[in-house]
């Protein structure tokens, strides 16, 4: 297992640290903005989040998986030049995926200081930005 499969198998976690910093927002006047989890809390409370976010982990770890296995799969019995940096592409969009994760948490955590800032786009798209360029050079080969 590399670095890059390692930073990949952080996406499976982020959906409990997000209920974690949702109910932290909840806890201190924050609301629910999220597609899927605002209709699911109105309905069922905050307890109802805990399966949205357990069936997302699940989707991510499965879906981590077989991106790994494919990677794997690729590198290994092809011997092309540019193999590495084609494969190298869905893989980039999971770290965007997991910047806009570790968006959302941060976001959370700062509506009990300033729910005006928390609300900038702006500072949303930064956040995804830094995590972004900090993953893919840490996951460099």
């Amino acid at each position: 297992m590399d670095r890059v499969d390692k930073v990949l198998l952080v996406l499976p976690l982020l959906p409990a640290f997000d209920l974690l910093s949702t109910l932290f927002s909840l806890g201190r006047g924050g609301q629910e903005v999220g597609v899927l989890a605002r209709p699911v809390l109105e309905q069922y409370g905050a307890f109802g989040l805990l399966p949205l976010a357990a069936s997302a982990s699940m989707i991510f770890l499965s879906l981590i998986w077989v991106m790994i296995r494919v990677r794997r799969i690729l590198i290994v019995q092809t011997r092309f030049k540019c193999t590495r940096q084609i494969v190298m592409i869905p893989v980039f969009w999971i770290f965007v995926l997991e910047g806009i994760y570790v968006s959302t948490v941060i976001m959370n955590f700062m509506v009990s200081f300033s729910p005006a800032l928390a609300q900038t786009l702006t500072l949303r798209i930064a956040l995804v930005c830094v995590y972004f360029l900090s993953v893919g050079t840490l996951a460099r080969p």
